[in-house]
């Protein structure tokens, strides 16, 4: 097998946006370790050989050095991470959960949506600093603004983007960290566990209430993605917090949260 020239770990790489950067970093040249909780099929047949899926769940640190491992064996390198890997609390709000609940859901959504995130990138330090590489984490408008979720997925994406330029400041000049917030996605995010929310379905905007008068589509948010690892491209992009949202984020999310969750 021909080494890539770089290699990338992503998590969360299964659907939606994930798969959509793993695809597009296959077919940029890139070797591509996916860490995921279930499998994950090569997103392009003729680049089999230079992905490899991973089972394994983020919020586990000895999966996510696993995932380095592999990747520092099958390419002999790593330059990019890029955590990706997240849960969704459909907008439940705060004054619904019980005491039990809170505490549950909690520790689910801030262990996949932050932890899985900050476990991954400790992992892939060391070999991102060889390499000069790039850490990237998905955001959301979430992190900036309030409405779009509920009271723990808010606070989850506000984290990340502490995280992000906090990393992107103790990690220079060495590894640059940045995070790509999308706003309304329509992929199946899913919900969570602890609250049965596994197979419930986001309720987002209507396509021609967007200010652009269209979603995004999956290949414009893993050219984001791409364009932030670039030397040449965006070599001074640290601590930035990319934000596409089709300029929903200016007039809110129009869609009230449920009563219960």
């Amino acid at each position: 097998m021909t080494h890539p020239s770089k290699a990338i770990v992503i998590t969360g790489a299964s659907s939606g946006i994930g798969a959509a950067v793993a695809a597009r970093f296959l077919a940029d040249g890139y070797g591509v370790v996916a860490l995921n909780r279930s499998g994950a099929s090569s997103p392009s047949g003729e680049h089999g050989e230079h992905f490899v899926p991973v089972l394994g769940d983020v919020r586990s640190i000895e999966d996510n050095q696993r995932a380095v491992a592999i990747a520092l064996e099958r390419f002999g390198r790593l330059d990019v991470f890029i955590g990706n890997a997240g849960v969704y609390d459909h907008k439940r709000r705060f004054e619904t959960y019980d005491e039990a609940e809170l505490a549950q859901a909690f520790d689910e959504l801030f262990g996949i949506n932050v932890k899985g995130y900050m476990l991954g990138a400790r992992a892939a330090a060391p070999a991102l600093k060889a390499s000069n590489g790039s850490i990237i984490f998905t955001s959301s408008i979430s992190g900036a603004i309030p409405g779009f979720g509920g009271a723990l997925y808010v606070a989850a994406k506000h984290a990340i983007t502490g995280l992000t330029r906090q990393l992107a400041l103790e990690l220079a000049p060495d590894v640059r960290v940045n995070a790509v917030a999308p706003g309304y996605v329509p992929t199946q995010l899913r919900g969570l566990e602890s609250m049965a929310q596994k197979d419930a379905v986001a309720r987002g905007p209507q396509e021609a209430n967007m200010p652009l008068g269209r979603f995004g589509e999956l290949n414009e948010f893993a050219e984001a993605y791409l364009f932030l690892v670039s030397a040449a491209r965006a070599n001074l992009a640290s601590g930035t917090i990319l934000t596409l949202d089709g300029g929903v984020s200016m007039r809110g999310s129009g869609v009230p949260g449920p009563i219960a969750g």
